[in-house]
């Protein structure tokens, strides 16, 4: 039986919910090394914990006595040790200066130019943020990275990307943010109309909102009565309102959209998803990443929207330069411009045929996601190998 650990401190709370699943197998007991905040908001997802052991850090406990006293378990009891999120900032990466467990470690990357092609950046009216930048993409790559044994990464594309673009030999694996699990309280549903969700908050980094509603202005005028856009978010900052009120004045015209002004519950937010036929992702291409780190959605940095396509089986239309994983790729289609998604989306509206073998499509490839497909990586690629990372 191997001890399998996962260490999560503050943030993807979905993905923590994800490995711990993955990793719980007939061949592994699984530790949950986290803060009481997280371990509440995980039971959103993991509602039953009976099959997991917890260590909660003490409320009076600082970081640093925690992770003394995760490594001290690692040593005892632990095969594996999964490092789930790590904030890169040079208020935080010291704290992991002296924390070097016995047992093998992996952990998952998020930004990987910050941790694998670290450039000096500047800026003269951030010069703080400046500082923070450079030393800490140093210290990342020089003092912490060689403390683990492998890297994950939850997108395919950034694997491929980190062995082609970057000096990083060590092995790379691909756990994926969400996994298929199949809905057991879908509902009937009785209107017949199209239903497009563009998911995720309306945040200006994230994603184009404006294409997407360049391109429904006109295809409103044709097919309001056959289709429905929901943007499924809360707005963020100034931009995030902006979109909003593009939406009221779209709504005031009698245009079939729905938008939030709050954040929107998960029992609701599932029932959405479950219910809609196409899911519109947006993306910017170009992020932020660490402080000035540029960082590329599909190369370089993964979007959990993808996998909650795989999650409620639904095709998805992305920038034409995002890269697909090629198990998705059948369900996948791809605009260059608001006139080109408007065309694109416009065929599909107008045969249901087609639109139903796309829908079929994902269907069929969210299969290749299920959680015995990804707990037989897991055990053939991980697992049986843990002596060789």
């Amino acid at each position: 039986m191997k001890e399998i650990g996962i260490l999560e401190l503050k943030f993807h709370i979905k993905y923590l919910y994800t490995i711990a699943k993955i990793c719980k197998t007939k061949d592994t007991n699984v530790t949950i090394f986290t803060t009481q905040d997280v371990l509440s908001k995980l039971k959103t997802y993991l509602r039953d914990t009976s099959d997991y052991n917890i260590i909660l850090k003490k409320d009076n406990e600082c970081i640093n006595t925690f992770l003394k006293r995760v490594q001290k378990i690692s040593d005892e009891k632990i095969d594996l040790l999964f490092i789930n999120t790590f904030p890169l900032s040079v208020f935080y990466i010291p704290r992991f200066f002296g924390f070097k467990p016995k047992c093998k470690t992996i952990i998952t990357l998020h930004t990987v130019n910050a941790w694998l092609k670290p450039k000096p950046v500047f800026n003269i009216k951030k010069l703080v943020r400046t500082l923070d930048t450079n030393l800490s993409v140093f210290l990342a790559n020089k003092i912490l990275l060689p403390k683990f044994n492998a890297i994950n990464v939850i997108y395919p594309p950034i694997r491929d990307y980190i062995l082609t673009e970057t000096d990083y030999h060590r092995k790379v694996f691909t756990l994926p943010f969400n996994f298929f699990e199949k809905p057991v309280d879908k509902k009937i549903r009785k209107d017949k109309k199209i239903k497009f969700v563009v998911p995720g908050q309306i945040e200006e980094h994230r994603r184009n909102y404006d294409v997407v509603l360049d391109a429904f202005e006109v295809l409103f005028e044709k097919y309001n009565e056959n289709i429905q856009l929901i943007f499924l978010g809360f707005p963020v900052g100034s931009y995030g309102n902006k979109i909003v009120n593009r939406c009221k004045k779209l709504k005031e015209k009698g245009f079939n959209i729905t938008y939030f002004k709050s954040f929107v519950p998960e029992e609701e937010y599932n029932e959405v998803m479950q219910n809609i036929d196409f899911i519109i992702l947006p993306i910017k291409i170009e992020s932020r990443g660490l402080g000035l780190i540029t960082e590329y959605y599909g190369k370089s940095k993964g979007s959990a929207a993808v996998f909650e396509a795989v999650q409620y089986q639904k095709p998805f239309i992305v920038p034409y330069d995002f890269k697909i994983v090629d198990n998705l790729k059948t369900s996948t289609l791809q605009y260059t411009n608001s006139e080109d998604m408007k065309n694109i989306l416009s065929s599909y509206i107008e045969n249901f045929d087609k639109m139903n073998v796309l829908k079929n499509e994902a269907d069929k490839n969210s299969k290749s996601y299920t959680l015995d497909v990804l707990q037989d990586y897991f055990t053939t690629e991980i697992l049986e190998d843990l002596d060789n990372l």
